[in-house]
C-alpha cells in the first residue's frame, strides 16, 4: 500500500508513496527540469514548448517560492544567486553581482548589449490529478508582476485556509501596449485550497511496501527507478 509521505523540511507538499530524492535532483539537473513559461501569450511546458490550455489547475508550493538573480551565458544558466522567499534573505542589488563591462554583453539581435543576469521567480506546481511536477520560471515584467499578485492574494487568504495549499487556474490577460500593440501578461488565480499529502506521486514513482516477509527475496532497485518522473521539491 501506498505510504503517505509527509516533508516538513523546506515545506514541500507531500506526496503519496517514495522516492529517492538524490536520484530525483539528479535526473532534474541534467535534463534542466520541467519548466512551465509564459510567451507571447501562451501557457508553455518543457523544452520542446507544449501548449498547455488555460484553465488547467495545478497545486502551488508557496513555501518554496524562490526569488534571486540567474547569469546566463551562450543562452544557457551559468550562476544562480538564489533563496527562498521564506528565508527572509534579500536578493543582492544588480550592482552586487558584478558583470557590470556592457562591452563584454552577448548583444541581441539588434545588436544592443544584453544583461547577462536576469531577476527570476521560481514557483514549484503540480497536477493535483497525475503528480506531474513543474516549476513556473518568471524574469520579464509580466511574469515578476504576476508571482507578486499571486502572493498578496495568497497573503490575504492563507490565514483562513490553514495548513493548506493553493490550487491555482492557469489564466492571462492582456493591455495595450504604446509599441507592441496588445500584449498578454500571465495570471495565476486562487480557485480552491486542498491538503498536505494530497497530491498524488509523479508517474513512476514506485509503491513502498513495507509488509515484506523475512524469508522474501530483496533486490534492491536502481534510485534512478525509483525516481523516474519525481522531482524534489513535493
Amino acid at each position: 500500500m501506498n505510504a503517505l509521505t509527509n516533508v516538513e523540511q523546506g515545506g514541500a507538499i507531500a506526496v503519496q508513496g517514495g522516492y529517492d530524492p538524490f536520484a530525483a535532483y539528479g535526473a532534474e539537473a541534467a535534463n534542466g527540469g520541467t519548466f512551465l513559461k509564459f510567451s507571447k501569450g501562451e501557457w508553455l511546458l518543457g523544452q520542446d514548448n507544449q501548449d498547455v490550455e488555460l484553465g488547467r489547475l495545478l497545486v502551488a508550493n508557496m513555501n518554496e517560492l524562490s526569488i534571486g538573480w540567474i547569469r546566463w551565458e551562450d543562452g544557457k544558466p551559468a550562476e544562480r544567486r538564489m533563496n527562498l522567499l521564506t528565508s527572509g534573505i534579500r536578493p543582492d542589488s544588480r550592482a552586487e553581482l558584478g558583470y557590470t563591462d556592457q562591452t563584454l554583453w552577448d548583444t541581441d539581435a539588434d545588436g544592443k548589449p544584453v544583461d547577462p543576469w536576469n531577476f527570476t521567480n521560481e514557483l514549484p506546481l503540480a497536477d493535483p490529478e497525475t503528480g506531474e511536477q513543474m516549476t513556473f520560471s518568471a524574469s520579464s515584467k509580466g511574469g515578476i508582476g504576476c508571482i507578486g499578485n499571486l502572493c498578496k492574494a495568497y497573503a490575504a487568504q492563507r490565514g483562513q485556509h490553514p495548513g493548506l495549499f493553493p490550487v491555482l487556474e492557469l489564466a492571462r490577460n492582456s493591455y495595450m501596449h504604446p509599441v507592441y500593440k496588445k500584449t498578454y501578461v500571465p495570471v495565476l488565480n486562487i480557485v480552491d485550497w486542498v491538503e498536505n499529502g494530497s497530491v498524488p506521486p509523479p508517474v513512476g514513482a514506485v509503491e513502498e511496501d513495507d509488509t515484506l516477509s523475512a524469508s522474501a527475496t530483496v533486490t534492491e532497485t536502481p534510485a534512478a527507478t525509483k525516481a523516474a518522473g519525481a522531482k524534489t521539491r513535493f
